[in-house]
């Protein structure tokens, strides 16, 4: 499963999110990996210590394709999967 990791300095926007509301989050891909990250997809959830698993709701924007390490910056929006409410 696709892994999305929201910093442990945002708890405001894992609250959202445990709390059922859509939130955006950015991950950093490689090429091969852009193509995974696609509307109705899972992904796993990480904040500090906590797991959880969310749908992508909206199709993936490219934010940076230029990260310096030849990964790209993508924006989701996720909300919590109904499995796990």
């Amino acid at each position: 499963m696709l892994s999305v990791n929201i910093p442990q300095s945002d708890s405001i926007t894992f609250k959202d999110f445990d709390e059922g509301n859509s939130v955006q989050v950015r991950v950093k891909v490689s090429g091969k990996e852009e193509g995974e990250y696609k509307k109705n997809e899972l992904v796993k959830v990480t904040h500090s210590a906590n797991e959880s698993v969310a749908k992508i709701v909206s199709d993936p924007i490219v934010i940076d394709e230029k990260a310096g390490d030849g990964k790209k910056t993508l924006s989701l929006i996720i909300e919590k999967s109904a499995a796990t409410s």
